[in-house]
């Protein structure tokens, strides 16, 4: 497979894999064995980049696609690159079928966020760490300034930024520099 190298120097598979599927968003969850055999299946045709979140899971499981990831790719660590994302909550407690998103990117949420999921995806870093949605309520600047110590302390590699505005994409870059951006292009969802 043909490779891409995002920012200075983060080299991936052309086509990555989005596991988002196996246990959110579009119709029941693939059952765990198989999922985690498909996501074999990817790397074993020539897949390297593999994207989950910290929310795509179930209502019994919120945080079971990252812990798919993190069994699948556990033996493949060094030959694999695996993107994650922190920053947003579902409203639990709306009774509509798809939850309204409550964005949370304080830096002791984002601390924290790290952390789970650096146990849930079995590593010891995170290669491209996505902020999900801009917080309205958190400056850009303070966003990118945790990033930039979960860099320097070894956590992450590289970060990203979805769905973002380019004001925001700009003042984030001018602290850490910005290594992707992740906006939504799917064939599920309604064009603007």
């Amino acid at each position: 497979m043909n490779t891409r190298t995002l920012g200075a120097d983060l080299t991936v598979s052309a086509v990555g894999l989005g596991c988002m599927g196996f246990s959110h968003a579009y119709g029941p969850p693939t059952e765990d064995r198989k999922a985690i055999r498909a996501i074999r299946a990817a790397f074993d045709m020539g897949y390297t980049l593999f994207d989950t979140a910290e929310t795509y899971g179930t209502a019994d499981d919120p945080h079971r696609n990252e812990k798919l990831v993190g069994e699948a790719r556990r033996n493949v660590r060094d030959k694999v690159q695996i993107v994650t994302k922190f920053g947003i909550r579902f409203d639990e407690t709306s009774p509509e079928v798809n939850k309204p998103l409550i964005p949370d990117s304080r830096p002791e949420t984002i601390r924290a966020s790290v952390e789970g999921s650096l146990r849930r995806l079995r590593t010891d870093h995170i290669d491209l760490y996505f902020q999900h949605r801009a917080d309205p309520n958190v400056e850009p600047e303070a966003v990118a300034q945790v990033m930039a110590d979960l860099i320097r302390e070894g956590k992450i590699t590289h970060w990203g930024i979805s769905e973002a505005a380019e004001d925001y994409l700009r003042r984030a870059h001018t602290v850490c520099p910005v290594t992707a951006v992740q906006n939504r292009y799917s064939m599920m969802a309604p064009l603007a």
